[in-house]
């Protein structure tokens, strides 16, 4: 519902502290860090002239940007590789990372640790591609079961050389038309899931003109080793008694993994979460300035943290200096990041106001009307009672599976809304006259719900130009503000406007209509000259900031474009009624196909078909037209969305 206050925290301390200092900024998770070295060029790092500050200010004439010469990329691979042996979760655990550790030390064992496992993983893995290799081959094999050839004689033929392959069945198709251009026996000895299986002679003289054409076709040659020579009966006797070794093998090693598991796994977690600790300190490390003696930090921190982040400090005693700046204080090109601070009601549709664009961090956040207004439009669409608590029940089911999504959040909004419309409209699994409408049967009401409709889009750009104005005379936009066509002056427009229709619609005059005219000509007027006109009044010279003859070409047919914009966004509302309607409309076609089938257990398939066809896809419909609804009709009136989202640096994956 509001941006948090942010004010910039600057910080020096002896450079040995840097690893300290760094590791406490991680744990907090409140400082979004900026560079350091850029805030003292901009002269934004100040210190107070104190005595006990002297030796950091003079320090600070050789002042360089602090490079963390640490590479984690080899100990990192190591750690991972190891993550996946023992198959452990990749998860941060607090009581890991606060306690205190060496991680050089750690490192070693880690070293220790990888060169033990990877040895009986390696043998695991040597094991695996020697049981894929034997069983792919006792899968081809077998075909030569009915024939009685010996492979080790073929082997052994002095002007024969012999091999056994895979051909797709596309290239077995090219291998039969150059049949006659092949000097060999092709014998085709089987199928399977892969291709065709052939046995290939050829004598030793013409091998080589043989392979070429084989190799052109992709043949796949089966490497046939010596152990496995023999009849066919002998070679898959062989096989099986290989493979059945291998699995007492392998379940060996697998026992061996899982000891190693047991005595290392909790090494091997805590090695992974101080190591994501160690990644992000030197993301904090890479963005401070330093001396030989200093080191200098920024960064952005929310107002009501500034207790907690000088207690965290407090054990460092006067090694430590911080200091904190108001917004204010700072140039006023330096953009201070945006921190959303909502209740657990509108804390959701955060993720749909972000993905227009962070509010800047002088603008209103417009988390709680994106909220309401979206919740109100999308049940007015798909108001039905049992298809809304549907969709509840499947938000609250995301929500347990994946803690972290909002998406299941919106969910259960959206379906708490869509049953209270509908009770209003008494629709339920888009049955129209099982309960009572509390308001109206849309489809009994057509014209109340399109008209309805306009006048709901009405209310919604009255209340956008009310957010419009605050967020402009905020940011003390004049132009805008007041004159734009977005601002005071394009509300009394709009309004205007209004009347003049609202007469022609009901025959009723609520103003003057001379006086609504002369409105609208002052409103266009000052349109055009809000630009000189408010520089007039803040004394800004010059008052133009281009020709004066393409100014006012530009804003003549800016006020045609406002004309268009106020129209279009108004009447754009009336999907709201169009798609209740739908909503009911696309039901009544499923019970007239149920009433012609006319049959008890046709009926029960097609109103179920129905609901799932209205939920999936009419929900999908309606959930991106309210969207559409909020971002082009009403954003676009007052909001921009260019902020720098607030980004503390922490370790991620925390359980």
């Amino acid at each position: 519902m509001a941006v948090e206050t942010m004010e910039m925290l600057n910080l020096v301390a002896p450079i040995e502290e840097i690893d300290n200092i760094a590791r406490e900024v991680v744990l907090l998770k409140n400082v979004h860090i900026v560079n350091a070295l850029n805030e003292i060029n901009e002269s934004n790092f100040t210190l107070c002239v104190l005595e006990e500050n002297l030796d950091e200010l003079v320090d600070m004439c050789t002042i360089k940007p602090y490079k963390d010469e640490n590479n984690y990329k080899n100990i990192g691979g190591k750690i991972n590789d190891l993550i996946d042996f023992f198959g452990l979760e990749r998860l941060v655990k607090e009581e890991y990372i606060e306690e205190d550790y060496d991680f050089q030390g750690f490192t070693m064992e880690i070293e220790n640790i990888y060169s033990e496992v990877q040895r009986v993983y390696g043998e695991k893995e040597s094991l695996i591609e020697e049981l894929n290799s034997i069983k792919e081959f006792d899968s081809h094999i077998h075909h030569l079961k009915k024939t009685n050839v010996d492979l080790s004689v073929l082997k052994e033929l002095n002007f024969f050389s012999s091999k056994i392959g895979i051909l797709s069945r596309e290239n077995m198709n090219k291998l039969k038309k150059n049949y006659e251009n092949i000097s060999a026996i092709v014998l085709h000895i089987g199928s399977n899931t892969i291709g065709e299986v052939y046995l290939v002679i050829s004598p030793k003289d013409l091998e080589t003109e043989t392979n070429r054409i084989l190799r052109s076709l992709n043949f796949h040659e089966l490497d046939i080793p010596e152990e496995f020579l023999g009849t066919p009966e002998e070679t898959m006797l062989n096989a099986e008694n290989k493979i059945a070794e291998n699995n007492t093998k392998l379940e060996a090693v697998e026992s061996r993994l899982g000891e190693l598991k047991e005595k290392y796994g909790l090494v091997v977690e805590k090695a992974y979460s101080r190591l994501r600790l160690q990644e992000e300190m030197k993301k904090v490390k890479n963005q401070t300035a330093s001396t030989n003696s200093f080191f200098y930090l920024s960064g952005w921190v929310p107002v009501r943290d500034k207790k907690k982040i000088e207690k965290s400090f407090e054990k460092y005693g006067y090694n430590v200096l911080i200091m904190f700046k108001e917004v204010s204080e700072v140039h006023k090109y330096i953009i201070p990041p945006t921190k959303l601070k909502n209740n657990k009601l509108t804390y959701p549709f955060e993720s749909l106001v972000k993905m227009y664009g962070v509010p800047s961090y002088n603008e209103i956040d417009p988390t709680l009307f994106l909220s309401v207004t979206y919740m109100f439009l999308f049940g007015a669409m798909f108001g039905d009672v049992g298809q809304g608590l549907v969709l509840f029940l499947a938000g609250i089911y995301f929500s347990k599976k994946n803690r972290k999504s909002l998406y299941g959040g919106i969910l259960t909004r959206l379906g708490i809304s869509s049953c209270i419309f509908g009770v209003l409209y008494g629709s339920i699994f888009g049955f129209e006259h099982v309960i009572p409408a509390l308001l109206v049967h849309p489809i009994e009401h057509i014209d109340f719900m399109l008209m309805g409709s306009v006048v709901i889009g009405v209310v919604l750009l009255v209340m956008s130009f009310g957010y419009s104005i605050v967020n402009r005379l905020k940011q003390n936009d004049i132009k805008e503000g007041i004159f734009g066509r977005n601002g005071v002056n394009g509300l009394i427009f709009y309004l205007a406007l209004l009347t003049i229709i609202a007469k022609f619609a009901t025959g009723r005059e609520i103003v003057p209509s001379y006086i609504a005219y002369i409105v609208i000509f002052i409103s266009l007027v000052l349109i055009v000259v809000r630009e000189p006109l408010s520089n007039l009044i803040l004394n800004k010279r010059p008052l133009y900031h281009e020709d004066v003859s393409s100014y006012y070409v530009e804003s003549g047919f800016d006020i045609f474009e406002t004309l268009l914009s106020m129209m279009s966004n108004t009447i754009s509302f009336i999907r709201v009624g169009a798609f209740a309607l739908n909503h009911v409309g696309l039901f009544i076609a499923f019970q007239t196909m149920a009433r012609i089938i006319n049959n008890f257990a046709g009926s029960i398939i097609i109103f179920l078909a129905g609901n799932i066809i209205v939920i999936f896809l009419e929900g999908l419909i309606v959930f991106i037209q309210g969207l559409r609804l909020e971002y082009y009709e009403l954003f676009s009136k007052y909001y921009q969305g260019e902020g720098i989202e607030f980004k503390p640096v922490k370790v991620g994956d925390s359980h």
